[in-house]
């Protein structure tokens, strides 16, 4: 699986990160550290044409400027595999930057993740998957659900991570906006 993300910077990677360290040492919640890196996903699939994506991904990145999006609440993507998540606000520029990854990427991708197509896409900051369980979803809520979470998040890059042979995914190339 290969994806286009936007990592986080601190202060909201560190409080990612926090809330990682909490499920797993409350939980015994450790799926999510197949990406270990706090993000924003905007498209998975199985496979890109790599040189033309990294292309694109430098090309989108150069014309953009960092925009902000709100980070509230907290979600649950039901079903055999629950996955707990930090739901993200859309908004114009958010939704903008998605459809123009999907323009200018889709193209470049097989196997896309229906998930993340524009008309069904919702934004989210994963904080568990992979290991939920109803004991461990239990756990979890009773660990999050009681605090607030209101964040203001800047978008600033655009990444390409990559995972082969169910390992662990990898930052490939990171371009940051404006450059």
């Amino acid at each position: 699986m290969n994806g286009i993300v936007t990592l986080l910077v601190d202060p909201h990677k560190s409080q990612v990160e926090a809330i990682w360290r909490t499920l797993e040492e409350r939980c015994g919640l450790v799926g999510v550290r197949m990406t270990p890196f706090p993000h924003l996903s905007f498209q998975v699939v199985e496979d890109y044409d790599q040189p033309r994506l990294e292309e694109a991904l430098h090309d989108i990145a150069h014309t953009m400027e960092p925009f902000t999006v709100r980070a509230a609440g907290l979600g649950v993507f039901s079903g055999a595999a629950p996955i707990i998540y930090l739901p993200i606000v859309k908004s114009e520029p958010l939704l903008r930057f998605h459809q123009l990854l999907w323009e200018r990427t889709r193209r470049l991708a097989t196997g896309p993740s229906p998930y993340y197509m524009p008309d069904c896409w919702v934004p989210h900051i994963t904080l568990a998957h992979g290991d939920v369980n109803r004991a461990r979803l239990t756990c979890a809520l009773d660990a999050l659900a009681f605090e607030i979470y209101d964040w203001e998040i800047v978008v600033e890059n655009v990444t390409f991570i990559g995972q082969s042979d169910q390992q662990i995914f990898e930052p490939c190339c990171v371009y940051r906006f404006g450059e």
